[in-house]
């Protein structure tokens, strides 16, 4: 008890003043009323502690301010920084603090307040009672109440309340039409009747197995790993939004080794550009912009004539479309050089009379005998119509597109080049060319084997070497 009060003289020394000067400023009412223990004055320590923390407050936001900002090292607290003024030295006092776990911004922000008395009281040598062990276990009691409490009223966050009200608008939003489109209908099939109802917490490993799972019975494993990349998504973003305190495992399912995809032969190329031409120009000029310059079947459609240089041979790609509306393609903006077929296909096309700013138009009963832009839709049509002719399978506009990147690749063509015509963003999407390599530089090693094999020094060379 004796520790907790203060005298005259103990509280003079504090202020850094004479004690007849304090019994002056009681008797202003400058300070704390004091009480008295037999003939002298007197103070509890605590009043003083709040009374000195209230003079640093009145003296201006400038003398006392407080700080809360993110803790790196653990998600689920806050740094608190408190800077004041002492209040005899008129000293800067700061403090950088680090709140107890469970709390939000605004709590952290209170308990850094409370804290104050204890700064000043170490600043000004204030004697601190060492807390009992039932001071101690009450105030951990009374925390952990105040945090469950706090907890319990916080609104839970579930997956379909913070795919509408955040991630939607702050991240969806900001991507390609194609992209909003395969999030809203992920949404819609997958997450939300499996997952939309749990609270983004609840939404641990087992649960991300068990829809693991349930896409597994009725999705290929390509499609359950982009519905699970795209999951993953959402929690990260939840994480870095301080939705969630941990960020569970989404684990993908392991793909089989890929088998090379199917391509034309030289053969089938010269069949089809002849059934191609055979049709019309504008078969001819479709199959020669996917199978010469590798164009996606979306950059067919929006191709436009002030793209194309036919006096120096190239052609920008710089456009594309998605259900009607124009956009940027998909990898990278870039020029491709034109071959001489494709170059002399878009000069016969250049000849006729020009019906807009596109390369390619159609007309048909689909458009009401009018001329209206081409569709991936109408583009597969007429590719179609081309492989009928030709005697070979139907497909997509995309096998002429890996026809032309795998033919680059046998021919030698580096994966720079390869990367430059495929205009891919990423190397990594181009190496998925280079096994079309396989084969021809096994050849060139046999017939290196061979050559050396004919010759005495390769001979020799040969015996010299030991057998693995």
């Amino acid at each position: 008890m004796e520790g907790a009060i203060l005298r005259v003289e103990e509280f003079a020394q504090l202020l850094g003043c004479t004690p007849t000067a304090l019994r002056q400023r009681v008797a202003r009412e400058q300070v704390p009323p004091p009480f008295r223990i037999g003939c002298s004055l007197a103070w509890l320590r605590e009043s003083v502690l709040e009374w000195l923390r209230d003079c640093s407050r009145s003296a201006g936001p400038a003398q006392m301010n407080i700080h809360t900002r993110p803790y790196k090292k653990d998600p689920t607290r806050w740094h608190v920084d408190v800077k004041l003024m002492h209040p005899t030295t008129h000293t800067e006092i700061r403090k950088r603090l680090v709140a107890p776990a469970g709390l939000s911004e605004a709590q952290a922000r209170a308990w850094g307040e409370r804290q104050v008395p204890k700064i000043l009281g170490v600043a000004l040598g204030m004697p601190s009672e060492p807390p009992t062990k039932q001071t101690e276990e009450a105030h951990e009691v009374r925390r952990s109440s105040h945090v469950q409490k706090a907890i319990s009223h916080r609104p839970q966050m579930t997956l379909e309340r913070f795919y509408h009200e955040r991630f939607e608008p702050e991240h969806v939003r900001m991507q390609k039409p194609a992209t909003r489109d395969n999030y809203e209908t992920n949404f819609r099939t997958h997450y939300r009747p499996h997952l939309g109802d749990l609270p983004l917490a609840a939404i641990d490993d087992d649960r991300i197995m068990t829809f693991r799972a349930k896409l597994r019975e009725t999705q290929s494993v390509v499609t359950t790993n982009g519905i699970l990349g795209r999951l993953a998504k959402m929690l990260r973003v939840a994480k870095r939004m301080r939705l969630i305190d941990a960020l569970p495992e989404v684990e993908k399912l392991r793909a089989g080794r890929a088998r090379p995809k199917p391509v034309y032969s030289d053969e089938q190329i010269a069949e089809l550009c002849d059934a191609a031409a055979a049709l019309s120009d504008d078969h001819l000029l479709i199959v020669l912009l996917a199978l010469d310059a590798g164009l996606r079947v979306s950059e067919v459609c929006a191709l436009e004539w002030g793209d194309v240089d036919l006096k120096g041979g190239s052609v920008l790609i710089q456009h594309n479309t998605y259900r009607g509306q124009k956009q940027t393609p998909k990898g990278t903006i870039g020029r491709i050089v034109l071959t001489t077929a494709l170059r002399e296909a878009l000069a016969r096309q250049r000849k006729a009379e020009p019906i807009g700013a596109l390369v390619l138009y159609r007309r048909s009963q689909h458009t009401r005998s009018g001329w209206a832009p081409h569709t991936p839709a109408s583009i597969t049509y007429m590719l179609n119509q081309v492989q009928e002719r030709a005697g070979l399978a139907k497909s997509g506009l995309h096998l002429l597109r890996h026809t032309a990147l795998t033919r680059l690749s046998k021919l030698g063509a580096s994966i720079y080049i390869v990367q430059a015509v495929a205009r891919h963003s990423r190397l990594q999407t181009t190496a998925t060319y280079l096994h079309a390599q396989q084969l021809t530089l096994a050849r060139e090693a046999a017939d290196l084997l061979d050559l050396a094999a004919k010759s005495r020094s390769g001979n020799a060379q040969a015996t010299a070497v030991p057998p693995l």
